[in-house]
């Protein structure tokens, strides 16, 4: 009887401990990887890189992972791109839901991995993709990281990491500027602005453009998305009369123009590219180079700016993907464009109103005329050197047709020198008319006038982009200059 008793003992015993060692090998051990993406500073849906998780041993019993993506918000789910890719040899796992998340409350997203019960092997592997996450508010240098737990705790084990870098912010583009100067009466000249993306890989095609350019070899996998990579350029204060006109910037990457205002100061780029391969191992630059137009008869001067952002935006109601919060960059803005008048510039080469002499000055506008030049108006500033200079004198605005006139005596009584006049008007012509008593107690018996000379104007012959004036005929110092630069003296 005793015997049987010991029998029986050692059977259940061993039968506990089969049982505990069943037990045991029921959870999962898993090795934890993963392929982070650079993503895009100021995304609302950037692609974050996959998360990998590969058997190294064990059974599998219903229970859940959960990836917790830490500190953002998740703005897809299975209908919309995120994907569990892999297999496990005598279990399932499934994608069960996709929180959102809320940061701001302290809630992150997440992805939860629904897994049955069954064998598994060391070749089997689970991965999620497609998770799309806003990143709008965070710091370029950034990493977004995941983090893996279990329900129950002991079902799934993740024997190297629990915690892995999915993405890492990036910056999104870069700008420089090429500005211009233009004046009224001659070709403009056109600026320019390049783009260059923030890193390899910022610029992508997803679908057929807007132009009709197809979608190219080597694209990427969607994972939700619906547009392209576009570029928004605003031109502020672009002056009265201007007009730019913005052109296609062709290449086997390039961007296309969808649309632009009437008057240029606002166009939208689309990128493409014909291998999406060769585009992601590339930081690509693209200059664009608007038509400039000048109306001389409605012009008004004046400096405009310019300024781009990353497109498309993000609203409210926004389903595109990829989109943005971008800001306007550059800040503050960059000089892009200025134009000027025409001026005539007029040298009185001797004045006075010393010791019984006076003299007098006209300056006609002369751009009233029979041949149909578009008439001009504006003030013009006379400038004194010498003996008992006055400071600079700006008279009324002188309209087509009409005269500035005055005397020394009246406007910088006591001077003796020269004078500069800056007319705010092409076709301007001075000139001086001198009077005086060289004997004494006679009449005026001293008059002598003569013709201002006119200095080119310094605004169409700059050096290294600053205004000068040149005292001989081009070209001079191997510099070249337009025709009739040099001062030469001209009436």
């Amino acid at each position: 009887m005793r015997g049987k008793i010991k029998l029986v003992s050692f059977v259940l015993c061993a039968a506990f401990m089969l049982g505990s060692a069943l037990t045991a090998n029921a959870a999962v051990n898993w090795n934890v990887s993963s392929n982070p993406n650079e993503v895009t500073q100021y995304g609302v849906t950037e692609l974050m890189g996959r998360v990998r998780l590969e058997v190294a041993a064990g059974v599998a019993e219903g229970s859940t992972i959960t990836v917790t993506y830490q500190g953002v918000k998740i703005m897809n789910d299975v209908l919309t791109g995120v994907t569990l890719g892999g297999n496990l040899a005598g279990a399932t796992g499934a994608i069960s839901q996709v929180v959102a998340g809320d940061p701001a409350n302290g809630i992150s997203g997440q992805v939860i991995i629904a897994i049955t019960a069954g064998a598994v092997a060391a070749t089997d592997e689970l991965f999620v993709d497609g998770v799309r996450a806003d990143v709008s508010t965070k710091a370029i240098g950034t990493d977004i990281q995941a983090s893996l737990s279990s329900t129950s705790s002991t079902a799934n084990t993740f024997v190297n990491v629990s915690v892995v870098r999915v993405a890492t912010i990036n910056k999104a583009l870069v700008l420089s500027v090429a500005a211009s100067g233009s004046v009224f009466c001659l070709d403009p000249n056109n600026p320019s602005l390049t783009v260059t993306e923030g890193f390899a890989g910022a610029f992508v095609q997803y679908v057929t453009s807007a132009a009709g350019t197809p979608i190219p070899v080597n694209f990427r996998e969607k994972f939700g998305a619906n547009r392209n990579i576009r570029i928004h350029i605003v031109v502020t204060n672009l002056p009265t009369g201007v007009t730019l006109t913005w052109p296609d910037v062709p290449g086997t990457s390039a961007v296309e123009l969808i649309a632009q205002s009437a008057n240029g100061d606002d166009a939208l780029y689309e990128f493409v590219t014909d291998d999406q391969g060769v585009s992601d191992s590339t930081v690509e630059t693209f200059t664009i180079t608007p038509t400039i137009a000048i109306d001389p008869d409605t012009a008004v001067p004046g400096t405009a700016t310019v300024q781009v952002r990353m497109e498309p935006q993000t609203t409210p109601t926004s389903a595109e993907v990829p989109r943005f919060n971008h800001p306007y960059i550059n800040s503050p803005a960059d000089t892009f464009l200025t134009v000027n008048k025409c001026t005539t510039n007029l040298l009185f080469t001797f004045l006075t109103n010393k010791s019984g002499f006076d003299s007098g000055m006209a300056i006609p506008n002369t751009s009233a005329d029979p041949y149909g030049t578009a008439p001009q108006a504006g003030p013009i500033t006379i400038y004194f050197y010498g003996a008992d200079a006055c400071s600079p004198l700006t008279t009324p605005s002188v309209a087509a047709g009409e005269t500035y006139a005055a005397s020394l005596s009246t406007i910088c009584p006591g001077f003796q020198g020269y004078a500069i006049a800056i007319a705010q008007f092409q076709y301007g012509h001075g000139y001086a008319f001198l009077t005086g008593k060289y004997n004494a107690g006679s009449v005026y018996d001293v008059a002598e006038g003569y013709v201002a000379i006119v200095i080119p104007d310094p605004t169409f012959t700059p050096l290294d982009g600053v205004q000068h004036r040149y005292a001989g005929p081009p070209p001079q110092n191997n510099i070249f200059l337009p025709p009739s630069s040099g001062e030469q003296l001209g009436q």
